[in-house]
C-alpha cells in the first residue's frame, strides 16, 4: 500500500480531536479508513469492506508468531492504535487478547471508527507502567507480547533500556515470544536495544523493510524456527490473510545464539 498515493486521493475527515496538544484526525476514502496523530502520517490503515485483513507488511510481520506458536494463546499488545492487530487476532477463537493504550481518546477512537472487537480487554495505562505490576492474584503470564509503540513517529526511549525487557521477561511464560516494531535513530541505538534484549530473550531475529525505516524484532525464550519451516507453515495457514508474509520471511535475519 502506497500511503503517499492514498493521501492524494479524494478523502474526507470523519473525526478531529485535540489530544494533549496534538491533533488526532480520522480520515477515509470510499475503501479505506485511517488515522493521523500529530502529523500527516497514515497510521493503522483499515479496509472498510474487510476490516479483519492486515494491510501492511510491518503489521503482518508482527503476527508471524502464529506460524509456530500453538494455541490457545494469551497475547498482550502494547499500543492499541487503530486496532488492526486486534481485529485480525480476534478472528482466532483460541487467542485471548489484552491491549494496553495510554490514551483514552485513542481507545474511544478505536471503538467508534476501527471496529475494536468486544472480546479484547483494553487497559488505559502507560505500557511501561503496566508491565511492572502484578495484575491479579495469579499474576498473568503471557505467551506473546506485541509492542507497537511510537511517540511522534519515534520509538520511546524505554524500548532501548534493559529494564524494559527485564519486566517483560517477568510477565511472560518460559517459551514466550516478544514482537517489537522498532525505529532506531542509529546503529548504536539499535545495538543498545539488542544488548538489553539479549539479557532476557536469548533468541533474536530481525526483519528489515525496503520502504520503511522500521525494524521488527522477534525476541524469544525458545529457538525461533528457520525460514524453511516458516514457509512450510505459511502454506497451510488460513486463519489470517497473510498476503505479504512470504516476502517478510525472506527478509528474516537470525542473530547467532550465545547461551
Amino acid at each position: 500500500m502506497d500511503f503517499k498515493k492514498l493521501l492524494t486521493k479524494k478523502h474526507s475527515l470523519v473525526h478531529q480531536q485535540d489530544v494533549n496538544g496534538s491533533v488526532l484526525n480520522v480520515k477515509e476514502t470510499t475503501d479505506y479508513r485511517w488515522f493521523e496523530y500529530g502529523g500527516e502520517v497514515v497510521q493503522s490503515l483499515m479496509c472498510k469492506a474487510t476490516p479483519e485483513h492486515i494491510l501492511t507488511p510491518i503489521s503482518q510481520s508482527l503476527l508471524v508468531f502464529l506460524l509456530w506458536k500453538n494455541r490457545p494463546l494469551k497475547v498482550l499488545n502494547l499500543g492499541l492504535g487503530g486496532a488492526s492487530l486486534e481485529r485480525a487476532l480476534a478472528t482466532i477463537p483460541s487467542v485471548i487478547i489484552t491491549s494496553v493504550e495510554s490514551s483514552q481518546a485513542v481507545i474511544d477512537m478505536a471503538k467508534r471508527y476501527f471496529n475494536l472487537p468486544k472480546k479484547v480487554h483494553v487497559v488505559c495505562q502507560k505500557a511501561e507502567d503496566f508491565i511492572q505490576q502484578p495484575h491479579n492474584e495469579t499474576y498473568t503470564k503471557y505467551d506473546v507480547v506485541l509492542c507497537d509503540l511510537f511517540l511522534e513517529e519515534k520509538s520511546p526511549e524505554f524500548l532501548f533500556t534493559q529494564d524494559f525487557y527485564f519486566h517483560l521477561n517477568n510477565i511472560t511464560n518460559d517459551k514466550a515470544v516478544v514482537m517489537i516494531n522498532l525505529q532506531a535513530e542509529s546503529d548504536e541505538q539499535l545495538l543498545t536495544a539488542l544488548i538489553g534484549i539479549k539479557q532476557h530473550f536469548p533468541y533474536i531475529a530481525l526483519i528489515e523493510f525496503d520502504d520503511y525505516k522500521n525494524i521488527v524484532l522477534i525476541c524469544s525464550l525458545a529457538e525461533i524456527p528457520n525460514r524453511n519451516i516458516l514457509n512450510e507453515q505459511l502454506k497451510n495457514f488460513d486463519q489470517i490473510n497473510f498476503t505479504e508474509l512470504n516476502k517478510v520471511i525472506k527478509k528474516i535475519r537470525y542473530i547467532p545464539y550465545s547461551g
